[in-house]
C-alpha cells in the first residue's frame, strides 16, 4: 500500500536541514492520522480561497486572527500578514487551479494540487502557501524544496498549465520561490529524494 502525502508534507520533509531532522519528521507524520479538526492552517487556508472566489476585499483576510484560538493567533497573523502584503505588493490577481498529484512507483502518493493561481505583471504563478512558522531544523529555500517544486511540474493535472509557472509563496518572509526550467538532473534528484523518503518511513 503506498504511503499518502500532502504536499505540505513533502515539502517540509526536504526543507529538513540535517538526517534527523528528517527521520523525526517522518516518524512524527507515520504516527499521526489527519483529522479536519485539529489541522492547524485549515481556516487560512479556506479563508483565502473564499476570499479570492468571491472577490472580497484582500484586507477581509486580516481579520481571521480575531476568529481563532488564542494559541494560533500570534501565527496566523503573522502569515496573514505576510500574505496580505505580498498581494497587495504585486497586485495580484487571482485564477482558479484543478487537482493534480505525482507518484513514485507504487510506494508513495503524493497530494500535489495548487492552492491558488495568481497572475502577476501578466505572468501566471500556480501557487502552494507554506504557513509553518520558522524552526531551527527547518528552512525553505529553492535550494531545499527544489525536489517539491519539480514533482508539482511532473504531476498528473486535470488543468491546463500552458505557460504558467509552479511556486511556493513561503510565508514565513513573503518570498515566492519559483521552479526552474526541468531538467533530467532535477527528475534524478526527485526520485532520490522520493526514494530516501520511502526507505526511512520503511525503517522508522
Amino acid at each position: 500500500m503506498a504511503i499518502e502525502l500532502s504536499l505540505t508534507q513533502f515539502l517540509t520533509y526536504s526543507s529538513k536541514v540535517s538526517t534527523s531532522a528528517k527521520i523525526n519528521y517522518i516518524r512524527q507524520v507515520k504516527n499521526s492520522e489527519y483529522d479536519p479538526s485539529v489541522d492547524y492552517w485549515k481556516k487560512l487556508r479556506d479563508e483565502i480561497k473564499k476570499t479570492h472566489e468571491k472577490n472580497l476585499p484582500i484586507e477581509d483576510l486580516l481579520e481571521l486572527p480575531k476568529r481563532v484560538s488564542e494559541k494560533k493567533a500570534k501565527n496566523y497573523q503573522r502569515a496573514v500578514t505576510k500574505y496580505v502584503s505580498f498581494i497587495r505588493k504585486n497586485n495580484a490577481s487571482y485564477f482558479p487551479v484543478g487537482k493534480s498529484f505525482w507518484s513514485y512507483s507504487d510506494d508513495l502518493f503524493v497530494r500535489t494540487s495548487p492552492e491558488i493561481g495568481l497572475t502577476i505583471d501578466g505572468k501566471n504563478f500556480l501557487v502552494k502557501n507554506y504557513y509553518k512558522k520558522k524552526d531551527t531544523n527547518t528552512k525553505v529555500t529553492k535550494r531545499n524544496i527544489g525536489s517539491t517544486l519539480t514533482m508539482m511540474q511532473l504531476s498528473e493535472k486535470d488543468f491546463a498549465v500552458d505557460s504558467s509557472e509552479f511556486s511556493v509563496l513561503n510565508l514565513q518572509n513573503g518570498g515566492l520561490i519559483t521552479a526552474k526550467p526541468l531538467m533530467s538532473e532535477s527528475v534524478l534528484e526527485l526520485e532520490l529524494e522520493a526514494q530516501n523518503f520511502v526507505n526511512i518511513w520503511n525503517k522508522v
